[in-house]
């Protein structure tokens, strides 16, 4: 594996533990997910989150294991100093301790330009997620990554697809990593669509990439 994704909760519980683990496997990098409501920009806890996550880097670097943050959309929330709740995370982490693992689709959900917003973090963007989607943002959307709202109702205008059959522009996308120097982009889809399979749907993203 040459990252992991390993939840928030478990790396405050168990820093040391927790990432010595994923060292024993290979794992060349450790990503922070997702982040509870609770744990978000513009929550009240959030400047502690920030304070955990320094923290839980820091042992990181000591045990040679760096750091991503995966974002979502969420965090495209502006602070009181103007800036994205994302920006100011990785203004206040430095890059020696944090690095960036952008989602593309998120960015462009969250209403940024993928490619632009890849080509920012120039020399701190490792890993970059492709990731394609059709549709408008919608409430419901979450539902796609397994986190269930109140409604348990399944958004009717939102889908993950196959990379190159969405709204994302790839070859943009792909240029802003290599300029960014990233040493992988991933393919991710939450959940399969199109009426095809999750192994379907990661064959149309293959044959597509090999194709641009």
């Amino acid at each position: 594996a040459i990252s992991a994704h390993v939840p928030y909760a478990e790396l405050v519980a168990d820093a040391e533990g927790t990432i010595a683990a994923y060292k024993e496997i290979g794992v060349q990098y450790i990503a922070f997910p997702y982040l509870g409501e609770e744990d978000r920009p513009g929550a009240p806890a959030f400047e502690e989150t920030l304070k955990n996550m320094r923290h839980i880097c820091e042992v990181g670097k000591e045990m040679g294991i760096p750091f991503l943050y995966h974002n979502h959309d969420f965090e495209f929330i502006k602070m009181e100093n103007g800036q994205y709740g994302l920006d100011y995370m990785y203004d206040t982490i430095p890059a020696d301790l944090l690095q960036t693992e952008l989602d593309t689709c998120w960015v462009n959900v969250g209403g940024e330009n993928p490619a632009e917003y890849v080509k920012k973090y120039k020399g701190r963007a490792p890993i970059v997620h492709l990731k394609d989607f059709f549709g408008e943002k919608s409430e419901d959307m979450y539902e796609l990554i397994g986190i269930k709202k109140n409604a348990p109702t399944r958004p009717s205008n939102f889908e993950f697809r196959p990379v190159g059959s969405g709204l994302q522009d790839f070859p943009s996308i792909i240029e802003a990593s290599k300029y960014a120097g990233a040493d992988w982009i991933i393919v991710e889809q939450d959940s399969p669509s199109m009426g095809l399979t999750s192994l379907e749907c990661i064959e149309k993203s293959r044959k597509y990439l090999k194709s641009i």
